[in-house]
């Protein structure tokens, strides 16, 4: 049977997790479960789309991910599946159309993906209004890891109809040398993942930041974090496949004041 990979806000001192994992055992016990994680802050989609698009290249090629990040659950939003083609076969994604697919599907070199309306499947299992995870994402997983295809499941809609929100993507202002982006993510260590790709860096340098209040910050563009000078701020290309704002044995988002889903601007001060 195919992996199957959980990404979720359920956390891991409540029931949620382990309910999702047990109906995945039972329902695929042939398959292996992989965590992308559980801590996922509540309702954080876009944190959720950038762990997904950060993560799905280093899981298994023929992976199913199970992605409920879901503050509609219960409401007429569309569950959809993706299937993302490679070499192997490809990888299926389940979500709820929200956003969450947003940065995974505009990832930049990966094959164009097939998207498909699953409501009207979802909608024959008997589920709890407000846990689709667990009665309804767990037996679709199941259904993929078991070898069927999303075309078989569902219908295909174009791409271009999934929920696109702002943050998905950095806009890049070329007569004014500036960048939009937002926060994705503060790790645990304060650095501020960005809206900003790696394989599409700026055709300029980024000399500051201007914050979500109108104050601007002077940035220093490393390569790495030791690189940063005490007590300043570094732009950088991190591990994830995105840009950041990273400090030096310090917190970027507390010198900054920066927090998850903030607006900033990248700019070039000359």
């Amino acid at each position: 049977m195919r992996p199957i990979a959980l990404l979720t806000d359920f956390g891991l001192a409540d029931p949620y997790a382990g309910q999702l994992r047990a109906a995945l055992a039972r329902l695929a016990p042939g398959a292996t479960l992989l965590d992308i994680s559980h801590s996922v802050e509540p309702f954080a989609v876009s944190q959720a789309a950038f762990f997904l698009a950060a993560s799905a290249p280093h899981f298994p090629s023929t992976a199913v991910f199970v992605c409920v990040v879901d503050p509609g659950v219960g409401s007429p939003r569309r569950i959809v599946g993706a299937h993302v083609p490679n070499a192997k076969g490809g990888q299926d994604i389940l979500a709820p159309d929200n956003g969450l697919l947003g940065l995974l599907l505009g990832t930049p070199g990966i094959a164009p993906p097939r998207v498909f309306d699953l409501s009207d499947p979802a909608s024959s299992y008997a589920a709890s209004a407000t846990f689709h995870g667990r009665d309804i994402f767990a037996p679709l997983a199941g259904r993929l890891s078991a070898g069927e295809q999303l075309e078989d499941m569902g219908r295909e809609i174009n791409p271009r109809e999934l929920v696109r929100p702002d943050w998905a993507e950095a806009r890049i202002h070329r007569k004014t040398r500036e960048i939009d982006v937002h926060v994705l993510h503060v790790d645990r260590y304060g650095n501020c993942l960005l809206s900003l790709r790696a394989a599409t860096p700026p055709p300029w340098p980024v000399t500051a930041v201007q914050m979500p209040w109108g104050q601007r910050r002077v940035v220093h563009q490393v390569r790495a974090y030791a690189q940063v000078p005490e007590g300043g701020v570094g732009f950088l290309t991190g591990s994830q496949g995105f840009f950041e704002l990273a400090a030096n044995q310090a917190s970027a988002a507390v010198i900054l004041g920066l927090r998850r889903g903030d607006a900033l601007r990248l700019v070039w001060e000359e």
